[in-house]
């Protein structure tokens, strides 16, 4: 198959390669392939436009559904309606209501959307990495690019699902037969091969990539994630090194203007999902910009609403505010301020930014005992909200300043809040102000019962369900 094919013939192979890679896009990870795959496969990988098509479609994937995604049914919005950031409008019966009155269980659709979207996204990369594998055509440097970015989205997809339902499979093959009696992996296990994956995408992705154009992952991003995943495991030293590759990486500084940080040309962006067209803009602007009062899907808590500092500018930038007839005032998050299409695309949902790695890197130094370093670094980001220096040599303060700037720097951005307090053990002893019905046991999702039933070896469920 050359580039000279008709449009029609390509056109065609497309559409298949949709139907390759969503194929578990609403059953379970372990359901049997749809015969003939692997002839579709074979044609999609031997072509190197057809071959970026899949990881195209995975990227698009990503946008639409699961942890990474905008949409309601997202991980930014699931996970605030199940912390303290956001409070759900919809009928009770919604799963973002179940989320926020605590309703979820493990046979419900709450808690099972973002299992079975990234499951649905890991069999996609799994097809692609074993297509690149077999296919003898591929030119290098289109294999190299499209294995470093499989392998990186799956590391993080793994890393979300086991920080959010604890052990977990994790998936490297699209294998009915091993996938459907696959068992899980503890968290520590499915770190250490999150790792093993973001480590071989480093020999493989670019370095950098241009401001505006941060559309696919990067070395930036697998040292973000990387530092991450150092830092959740107390591996304060490679937090450090990771975080450092980044912030001393000139390509990737903090915008001082607050108002710029979610543009497309962000400055501090390391990758972004791009809109479904050149006109479009986010999935955030869309659910949380509020035209009318009072809201029919979610609106900012007043919990997270008065908890800023006095003088914090993020306050005033990113949080907007909508009243209704009666002079009730609701708020919202306002990081992303186009709602609508526009003459061409102004804003892209940022994954991963620069912000992150000084936070990652005080607390490592912090727990490291460099405190100066540990105080600069949080400083960075306090100084550009028009905020004081923070100047206590004492260790807890320190902390919990870090804690503050999570929660007010990364509000409403992909559950950073939900994991932050997570690994910190401070879940129940914070959302328990503003949800008293909350239960130890809810720092895990349940695993979803159908996929229990279909493969045993994902027992025993996670306690409390």
């Amino acid at each position: 198959m050359t580039l000279k094919m008709t449009t029609k013939i390509k056109t065609l192979y497309i559409t298949s390669l949709s139907l390759l890679l969503t194929i578990t896009s609403c059953d379970s990870f372990t359901d049997i392939d749809i015969p003939g795959n692997q002839l579709t496969t074979k044609k999609v990988f031997s072509d190197d436009a057809l071959a970026k098509s899949a990881m195209a479609s995975v990227l698009r994937s990503l946008s639409e559904k699961g942890f990474l995604s905008g949409v309601s049914s997202g991980g930014t919005a699931l996970l605030g309606c199940y912390t303290d950031e956001l409070v759900s409008y919809q009928p009770a019966n919604s799963d973002l209501s179940q989320m926020y009155f605590l309703t979820h269980n493990a046979q419900g659709s709450s808690a099972k959307l973002l299992w079975e979207s990234s499951y649905s996204q890991l069999y996609s990369v799994n097809a692609i990495i074993e297509g690149v594998n077999n296919s003898p055509s591929l030119s290098k440097a289109v294999k190299d690019q499209l294995l470093g970015e499989a392998l990186f989205i799956r590391g993080l997809l793994h890393f979300y699902l086991t920080s959010t339902y604890g052990s977990i499979p994790y998936v490297t093959t699209t294998d009915y037969e091993v996938n459907r009696k696959i068992p899980k992996k503890t968290t520590g296990e499915v770190y250490t091969l999150a790792k093993d994956d973001l480590l071989q995408a480093l020999s493989l992705l670019p370095e950098t990539l241009p401001r505006g154009n941060r559309i696919r992952p990067s070395k930036m991003a697998a040292y973000t994630v990387l530092a991450r995943i150092a830092l959740y495991e107390q591996g304060w030293s490679k937090a450090v090194e990771y975080a450092t590759k980044v912030i001393g990486n000139p390509s990737y500084a903090i915008d001082s203007d607050l108002s710029k940080v979610f543009l497309k040309n962000s400055s501090s962006a390391i990758w972004q999902l791009e809109p479904i067209s050149g006109l479009e803009n986010t999935h955030e602007g869309g659910l949380f910009v509020l035209e009318t009062a009072p809201p029919t899907n979610v609106a900012m808590s007043t919990a997270l609403v008065g908890s800023f500092e006095n003088g914090d500018q993020r306050r005033s930038v990113w949080i907007g505010k909508k009243s209704d007839t009666s002079g009730n005032d609701y708020y919202f998050p306002y990081k992303y301020k186009k709602n609508k299409a526009t003459a061409s695309s102004e804003e892209y949902s940022i994954v991963l930014r620069t912000e992150e790695l000084y936070l990652i890197r005080a607390e490592a130094f912090l727990e490291s005992g460099q405190i100066v370093s540990a105080l600069n670094d949080l400083n960075v980001l306090r100084n550009r909200a028009g905020l004081t220096n923070i100047t206590s040599g004492d260790s807890a303060v320190i902390t919990s300043m870090i804690l503050n700037e999570y929660r007010h720097e990364f509000f409403t951005e992909l559950g950073n809040r939900f994991y932050t307090l997570k690994r910190k053990n401070r879940l129940s002893s914070e959302i328990n102000q503003v949800k008293p019905g909350w239960k130890d046991y809810y720092s895990n999702l349940p695993i979803p019962e159908s996929e229990l039933l279909l493969n045993p070896n994902l027992l025993p469920q996670n306690n409390g369900y």
